[in-house]
């Protein structure tokens, strides 16, 4: 049996635009980058 994705999975999601390009992202995406890697790039 394999896995198949409801096709109406990203209908509820909800999205943000990103700055002066409009590029729409997950609103979870948003607040995820900022958990990863440190202020000085280590």
């Amino acid at each position: 049996m394999s896995y198949t994705p409801s096709e109406n999975r990203y209908n509820d999601m909800r999205y943000n635009r990103c700055g002066k390009s409009g590029l729409l992202l997950p609103a979870i995406s948003l607040g995820l980058w900022h958990n990863f890697g440190s202020v000085d790039g280590t």
